[in-house]
């Protein structure tokens, strides 16, 4: 079972500056995930969700699932971003949840290709609502996994060309 208490431990451990985000990994159902974040601790001048915290909460949300997919794969690899695309959609005036989810042939693609070459990439949509359904944010991204096998330390090295 994945559990994502311990993802968002090991998250608040490596990167510092997720800490101050106040997020939660809410659920996380095999296919999308869900993340939330208080207005309280990413506000700005304004009184609305600070723009950079909706890009951190967002590229953090496509990390994390395709995390979570490479592991549920049973391939728990090293996750980074490639490319990503966002557009403010409308001010978020509370607190901000994130849906994010790749396609099912996206990840079928993704765990085949990484368990044959040890690496792979995943395409995400995320979106961000506000408490009232208000859609503040889109995202678009591409992350890349690698699997880190347990074999890598005993001078075993899988090939992932």
């Amino acid at each position: 079972m994945i559990d994502l208490a311990a993802l968002q431990a090991r998250v608040c451990e490596a990167i510092p500056i997720t800490r101050g985000l106040s997020f939660e990994l809410l659920d996380f159902d095999g296919d999308r995930l869900r993340v939330s974040a208080p207005l309280s601790a990413n506000g700005n001048d304004k009184g609305t969700f600070f723009a950079g915290s909706q890009a951190m909460l967002l590229t953090l949300s496509g990390w994390a699932l395709t995390t979570l997919l490479a592991e549920q794969a049973g391939y728990p690899s090293d996750v980074v971003a490639v490319e990503s695309a966002l557009s403010y959609c409308a001010p978020v005036c509370s607190d901000m949840v994130v849906t994010v989810s790749a396609s099912e042939g996206q990840q079928a693609r993704f765990a085949e290709r990484l368990a044959r070459k040890g690496r792979a990439p995943l395409a995400v949509d995320a979106s961000g609502v506000d408490q009232a359904g208000v859609e503040g944010a889109r995202f678009r991204a591409s992350y890349l996994a690698r699997y880190h096998s347990p074999d890598a330390g005993a001078g075993k090295r899988r090939e992932t060309v």
